[in-house]
């Protein structure tokens, strides 16, 4: 079996297989398994390979990108540098939102609203002293509190949304019975006037 997987059997010796046809069967299946299997471990080695040396190859073209960055540093002069800090504009004060002032030292990307959605608002700020030696405050109860509340909130909008479409869909499917139902309560009332007159009869 080692022999045929490498092939170095003798394929003249195959021929006396076809006597045997279930040896013969055996043989192919074998070989068909052990092609299969060989060729998916060429190929998950070469995707290995290929993962390292992507990695390699990151790494280089950072290496290369910042080499050119500080190749091209000493041909700039002060003026342009100067020029070139003014416009990122690093001193201005960065917004997280409309009207949200956030901090200095960043460049500002900008991105649609349907890009990343979040529900729950990531920044949390707290009044008082920035002094290192303050306690921070302990908001975990504050924060869970928080949380729940917009939980709940969601919760029971969803629940009316869901009343509301079911109450919908209930009044168009029970219109013929509404109609049955008002010409049955005008039925008993009718009933009723006529016991009425009857009794101011006797």
């Amino acid at each position: 079996m080692m022999e045929i997987t490498f092939r170095m059997y003798d394929t003249t010796r195959y021929d006396g297989m076809n006597q045997e046809t279930s040896l013969l069967i055996a043989v192919v299946l074998y070989i068909i398994v052990t092609v299969v299997f060989f060729s998916n471990l060429l190929i998950a080695q070469l995707n290995c390979a290929y993962q390292s040396t992507y990695q390699d190859m990151v790494g280089y073209a950072r290496l290369n990108r910042g080499k050119v960055v500080t190749e091209a540093m000493t041909f700039a002069s002060d003026q342009r540098w100067q020029k070139f800090l003014a416009s990122l504009r690093l001193e201005e004060r960065c917004e997280f939102g409309e009207g949200d002032i956030g901090l200095a030292g960043g460049i500002q990307v900008f991105e649609p609203a349907n890009a990343n959605i979040t529900t729950v608002d990531m920044i949390r700020r707290f009044g008082g002293s920035t002094s290192p030696l303050a306690q921070w405050p302990e908001d975990d109860v504050l924060g869970e509190d928080e949380d729940d509340r917009m939980e709940r909130m969601e919760k029971l909008i969803d629940k009316a949304m869901k009343r509301m479409t079911s109450s919908r869909g209930g009044k168009k499917k029970n219109g013929g019975s509404s109609g049955q139902n008002s010409s049955s309560m005008g039925q008993t009332v009718s009933s009723e006037s006529d016991h009425e007159v009857s009794d101011s009869h006797d």
